[in-house]
Order: C-alpha cells, then structure tokens, then sequence
C-alpha cells in the first residue's frame, strides 16, 4: 500500500521550524526504524518515502509529512511514529512533542491507475503547490527552475522503481511527457535548503500546468502527478526537499 502519514510537531517556546528541519527529523526517524531496515534504505539509491515539515503560522506548530510507497517500510514508520509523544533531536539538543498523528492518504499503484485508466474522460490539467524547496540535478549540477522534462522524470523513475507491476516504457516517453505539458499559470519562489555544511536552493509556490497530446499521455500524467504527493519531486525528497500536493483536473 501508499501511504501518507501527518504529525503535529510542537516545539519549544520561541523555536521555529524551517524546511530544512526535515533532515533532522529524517535522522531522528531511522533511530526508530529497526537497524535491518535502516540498513537496508541506506544501500537504496532512490528511497521508499519522502518527509517533510512545514510551519502553520496560524497554529504555532509543525506539521511532519510522510509518505512512504513500499509495505514494509510503511508499517515500520506507521509503528516508529506510535513510538511515545516526544522525538528527540540530537543537533538541537532538545526534544520535540509529537501531537496528532494521523494517515493523511492510503492507496495502491493499482487504484491510483485506474482512476485514470477508467475513467471516461483524460484530465485536462493539474495545480502544484510546492511546500518545501525543490530542486533538481543534471549533469553534475542543481537545477533551481521547474523543468517540466526534469518533473516527469523523477516521477516516471519513482513509479517505475516501486510500481513492478505497472511499469511504464516508450522510447523518449519522459521528453513526449515533458512536451505535452504547458504552464499556464505560476507564482514560485526561490527559497534555500540547508542541509549538513551547505545550502541548496530550490524553488516553492504554486503551478497549473495544462495537458496536451495523446488521450493516454494525458492519463499517464494525471495518473504520476497525483502520484507526487507520496513521494515528492526532485532530489533529496527523504530529507525534505521536495514536498507537493497535487489537484488534477478535468476541465
């Protein structure tokens, strides 16, 4: 199953949360997980989950996201975050309260790609809302903009990484993806993302993007946008980055 998981943080008085605060949190996580999975996630070159923290200005407190597209490793973060109401940071020295904890979303490869597959009409376009910095790699070097070739590629590698028995190839399918994409409408940011002794600079905001090409094309990119949401976009999504909710359209 996919799953999406969502926690209230609650930190001490005067301390803030920033996105970058999902690394931390992302080393506090594997203290909890059992050592052979931990084990296990480090030798993946692309991981089952994505996190990510986000701060409700209005509540005063941070919202943990986690999303995780693999059964074991969901039942084991399902488990790590009943594990007590406070989660200890080492870096800060300090602990921080874990209040409702909730499943946001559960799905499957399966019932994802049929909502799509069979329904009668194709989605005619999709809203991203980016929550935390996302960035991207090519050739050696970040890539801060959002490259719609780059999206669907990270996407198309995560779904085809963890959906065995739905995978998708076509020659050039990620460059056709790219091509029958058009952005209609944005308004994005650039925002850094410290992690350990360097800074990433990625982009946030929001983006609707218009689908064009073939009747399939079309479902196949409804079908991987709504997908993003567990498992973020770009690189560095399992300590942060990346974060996005999605609304895919018909009209």
């Amino acid at each position: 199953m996919i799953r999406l998981f969502e926690s209230v943080l609650f930190l001490p008085e005067e301390e803030r949360a920033v996105s970058s605060f999902g690394s931390l949190l992302h080393g506090a996580l594997m203290e909890r997980l059992p050592k052979e999975l931990v084990e296990r996630l480090h030798e993946q070159d692309m991981r089952p989950y994505s996190q990510s923290v986000s701060w409700d200005k209005k509540g005063g407190f941070a919202r943990w996201r986690i999303g995780v597209v693999e059964e074991e490793a969901g039942e084991a973060i399902g488990e790590a975050l009943r594990q007590g109401d406070g989660i200890f940071l080492r870096q800060k020295e300090y602990e921080v309260r874990l209040g409702e904890r909730r499943l946001l979303a559960e799905s499957s490869f399966e019932e994802i790609a049929d909502t799509f597959f069979l329904q009668e009409a194709a989605p005619k376009g999709a809203e991203l809302s980016f929550c935390t910095p996302t960035s991207f790699k090519r050739e050696g070097r970040y890539v801060m903009l959002p490259d719609f070739f780059l999206i669907c590629q990270s996407l198309l590698m995560r779904w085809n990484r963890f959906a065995k028995e739905i995978y998708l190839y076509d020659e050039d399918l990620t460059e056709r993806m790219a091509l029958a994409c058009q952005l209609s409408k944005y308004a994005l940011r650039s925002v850094p993302f410290s992690i350990e002794d360097h800074t990433i600079r990625g982009f946030c905001g929001t983006m609707r993007v218009r689908f064009f090409g073939t009747d399939g094309m079309r479902r196949i990119l409804g079908m991987l946008f709504s997908f993003a949401p567990f498992v973020g976009i770009g690189i560095k999504t399992a300590l942060g980055m990346g974060a996005v909710e999605t609304r895919v359209w018909e009209r």
